[in-house]
């Protein structure tokens, strides 16, 4: 009896689950495609590639989608039972409300753990798959990635601005402006041209071949050279007809290979987002002990001085009306230059902290969001079930209002939160966990209602006893105490 009853409860659960979980991907993906595909839509991409690409780029929605799909799906399975009096009837038959769950709660414990693993083994996949793809494609249209009259750096060592791009393969340009980047002491050259094309080179694709047309070519040539040669040196431009230059991006396509994931925490799993976060706490640790060595080392040697000066007689270290009027000046320049070179070490040292931080949350946050976002199933499904059993109302109307609402709330909740983590504000290990935190308590609330038939949402029950009592204070006339009579 029982085995045929929990059988009949999990197909009445499956049948809208899939349903569901269809229609809310589709949206999600859409959704997801729609803000993407500007990036490549009109850039001479076959459909197939692009939608390929999409696919293993969004998705990642399924965690948004199956915890949203179990709240929805058990809301209307357990409200269905409700309005068709099933539900009243397996109560009556003396099975409570914990047993009608438990087969629903065995199936939802392993849909968690299948998101767990999906976010642990298959989105980083799909990172890794989507980005070899997008390299692939950057390889044959180097162009696809640029936006017009936008500074781009994703080509290596150098920033690049067009205002137009057109071509069957987005490969002729207009109104180019190349600047080569280098380090401190090495030539750099910018290139201002009218037209040209950019296409991978014909004899090795590790090369990018841009051949640029009625242009004017800027150059630095400081190598080696002291700062006073560098002030004699006359301005050095060369005027183009043609000019043709190999730009080698060998590291760009090596870093989107699948065997190599990169440095982005994107494309770990979770054995290696761990050894991550040991590495960032040793390598942070370490930094902050320099920092703070370094500061401590700056200051002392001026605290000590500080100490001669003697307060009763209030005599200075030094005395700079003392020096010579040409003295003062150098003096008075050389502590300025001294003081805005401290600023601007702890100005870097602060952003290059709070960088380090931001970084330090977002891979914590990546690692526990698998776990949470599983549980949050968990979660969804107990506070799905009990509303739906205290509702009793199935179908589309009610259910989808009632988990629109919940489903905002938690997410917001949740990405407020991460935020939060992200800003210094709040320890990611409790900002990826908060959002279950709060719905927790609501979770077994609604469960303990549900069990005891409560109705939770009839308004009579809260505004009945209210009437009641003020209805003593109220005065009848006469007349309304003879028609009691009457």
């Amino acid at each position: 009896m029982l085995k045929k009853l929990d059988s009949y409860i999990i197909k009445t659960f499956l049948g809208p689950f899939f349903f569901i979980f269809s229609v809310l991907f589709f949206i999600f993906i859409v959704q997801f495609a729609w803000q993407q595909m500007e990036k490549f839509v009109g850039k001479g991409l076959e459909w197939y590639i692009i939608a390929e690409l999409l696919f293993w780029l969004g998705i990642n929605v399924v965690q948004l989608v199956l915890p949203l799909t179990i709240l929805l799906g058990s809301i209307m399975a357990m409200g269905g039972f409700g309005e068709r009096y099933e539900l009243a009837a397996m109560k009556a038959s003396g099975i409570s409300l914990t047993r009608i769950l438990a087969p629903l709660f065995g199936l939802i414990m392993l849909m968690s753990i299948g998101l767990y693993f999906f976010g642990d083994k298959v989105m980083p996949y799909s990172q890794r798959k989507a980005r070899t793809i997008y390299f692939n494609i950057l390889q044959t249209k180097p162009t696809v990635s640029m936006k017009e009259g936008v500074f781009l750096e994703s080509v290596p060592d150098f920033q690049m601005k067009i205002n137009k791009v057109s071509g069957e393969n987005s490969e002729k340009l207009e109104d180019v402006f190349v600047h080569q980047n280098a380090s401190f002491g090495e030539n750099t050259m910018t290139i201002i041209a009218k037209k040209g094309n950019l296409a991978p080179d014909k004899k090795n694709n590790n090369f990018l071949k841009m051949e640029l047309y009625n242009g004017v070519a800027y150059t630095d040539n400081i190598k080696n050279k002291s700062f006073e040669q560098r002030k004699k040196q006359e301005n050095q431009y060369t005027k183009f007809d043609t000019l043709n230059y190999f730009i080698d991006i060998s590291d760009l396509l090596n870093s989107g290979k699948d065997e190599d994931p990169g440095n982005s925490y994107k494309y770990l799993d979770g054995a290696g987002l761990k050894h991550l976060i040991d590495s960032l706490n040793g390598d942070y640790k370490k930094y902050y002990n320099d920092v703070k060595t370094n500061l401590f080392n700056q200051n002392y040697y001026y605290s000590t001085y500080v100490k001669k000066v003697d307060t009763v007689k209030t005599t200075g270290v030094f005395d700079l009306k003392k020096q010579k009027v040409e003295d003062q000046d150098k003096v008075l320049n050389q502590a300025m230059q001294m003081v805005t070179r401290d600023q601007d070490n702890l100005n870097y040292s602060k952003e290059d902290i709070i960088n380090k931080e931001k970084l330090y949350s977002k891979v914590n946050i990546h690692y526990q969001r698998n776990f949470s976002y599983a549980v949050t199933c968990i979660i969804f499904f107990l506070i799905g079930a009990s509303l739906g059993a205290i509702v009793k109302k199935g179908g589309i109307g009610m259910p989808v209002i009632i988990s629109i609402i919940i489903f905002v709330i938690y997410f917001i909740l949740n990405f407020s939160a991460e935020n939060m983590a992200k800003n210094g504000n709040l320890d990611p290990n409790i900002a990826a966990w908060a959002a279950n935190i709060i719905a927790l308590p609501f979770s077994i609330l609604f469960c303990f209602k549900a069990n005891q038939d409560s109705e939770l949402f009839n308004s009579s029950v809260y505004f009945d006893p209210i009437i009641k009592y003020f209805s003593k204070f109220r005065k009848t006339n006469k007349s309304e105490e003879h028609s009691r009579y009457q």
